[in-house]
């Protein structure tokens, strides 16, 4: 069943505008209170956690939602500016029923979006996305709680307490490492230097000067080559650039190459010594013939991280991600983690005393050509006589992926093949 409001990560687009209205970001919120009074109907209090980015329109529309959603008894403990993953985190610790961020990932800051958590820290399901829809569009009319009955609002400051849990992941700290972040004006402005510190690293953060217009804005990890010329600069071990919500991230070498999510999942693999791996159908072909060379059995999941994650948990396999920069290590989380994939690879680099480009592993990978087409309607193609025709004549010569953007109005194309000059 296709969805009215969900995408491939909860539901966005341009803020003030249809469904981003804070009238109708406050009855989302009320239709996911009688979600969670439908699904524990045998709690008398519920508690919803919540997070946001620091773009412009957050504040209006997480007030928004936490004005509908505790209209009808459900008590929201608000972080304020977090990065998504940590809400995934917080959600599982204190036994939430609810999380949600208030986001728009890598897009500019005209847009948002609303991310659902289920009480496990698990993006939620098409299914349950499909049920909080129908409460939303029924046509009950939903009442709201009255006197002691309205939910209350905690606000506080969780940093502190995320930070220990990034650094108990690594179990050691990172002395000697010199490291450039880009943090994109975005969530992890402040958490990610600060994370790095406490590990004892030399710590040259960029874009950490969030004003509701910047974020993304010509920096993160769409624009690593602004932290690429940084590292060359000033000479660091490493680079890293996130996204607005930092839920993934783009590395860099000390030659101020960039590495995408394919390459570190293929250097995740090789150091964590896993036996299987999730990628999406975006990933290159290449790599998936590495895998197979390492005897390591390769799973592919639809786009999004939220797709990777229900594939990791169906084949019980530890790592997976996206060559956008989405890594999961489900060991750690049910959520990418920009932060913590990071982390977890500048580790690897101080444990094993070798630079990030000799650990990255040299496989040949296939060429690629993407092309994003913005469109004003989506409208069916598969079926569309000339396509199916082009897509038949070059079936077994390319790899072809095309597809709508789960959170614009893009057409993304990828055509794949072993010879440059067919992709």
């Amino acid at each position: 069943m296709k969805l009215k409001l969900f995408g491939t990560d909860g539901i966005r687009g341009i803020a003030n505008k249809y469904p981003l209205t804070p009238e109708m970001v406050t009855r989302i919120g009320i239709a996911a209170a009688y979600y969670l009074r439908a699904k524990y109907d045998n709690k008398k209090r519920w508690l919803c956690i919540l997070g946001k980015d620091p773009r412009i329109s957050s504040d209006m529309l997480a007030n928004a939602f936490i004005a509908g959603i505790t209209s009808v008894g459900v008590d929201v403990l608000d972080l304020g500016i977090m990065p998504t993953p940590s809400i995934s985190y917080f959600v599982e610790k204190y036994k939430a029923d609810l999380g949600v961020v208030i986001s728009a990932s890598h897009n500019s800051f005209e847009y948002n979006g609303i991310k659902f958590f289920n009480k496990f820290g698990e993006k939620f399901s098409p299914k349950e996305e499909a049920i909080l829809e129908s409460i939303l569009f029924s046509s009950y009319e939903l009442e709201k709680e009255l006197g002691l009955f309205i939910g209350k609002v905690y606000r506080e400051d969780k940093t502190e307490e995320y930070l220990d849990f990034l650094s108990k992941a690594l179990s050691q700290d990172l002395s000697g490492l010199k490291v450039a972040l880009d943090c994109a004006n975005g969530s992890t402005f402040k958490v990610a230097p600060l994370a790095f510190k406490k590990l004892k690293a030399f710590v040259y953060s960029y874009n950490t000067n969030p004003d509701g217009i910047n974020i993304n804005d010509k920096c993160g990890s769409l624009y690593p080559e602004f932290i690429s010329e940084k590292v060359l600069k000033i000479r660091a071990d490493l680079g890293f650039a996130f996204d607005g919500d930092g839920d993934r991230v783009v590395v860099v070498d000390e030659n101020g190459k960039i590495y995408s999510g394919d390459k570190i999942i293929a250097l995740l693999a090789k150091q964590l010594n896993v036996d299987k791996v999730v990628l999406t159908i975006m990933s290159n072909f290449g790599l998936e013939k590495y895998f197979e060379e390492k005897n390591i059995k390769v799973f592919r999941s639809k786009v999004g991280d939220r797709e990777v994650y229900y594939e990791m948990k169906k084949e019980n396999a530890i790592l997976g991600g996206e060559d956008s920069g989405h890594i999961i290590l489900r060991n750690y989380l049910k959520t990418g983690d920009g932060l913590l994939t990071a982390l977890i690879i500048s580790k690897i680099v101080v444990e094993t005393g070798k630079s990030l480009s000799e650990l990255i592993p040299n496989y040949k990978e296939y060429f690629q050509a993407k092309d994003n087409i913005k469109v004003k309607n989506k409208k069916d193609f598969e079926n569309y006589e000339p396509y199916k025709n082009f897509i038949e004549k070059y079936k077994n010569q390319a790899r072809f992926v095309v597809r709508y953007s789960g959170t614009e109005p893009v057409l993304r194309i990828m055509v794949e093949a072993e010879d440059e000059n067919l992709a």
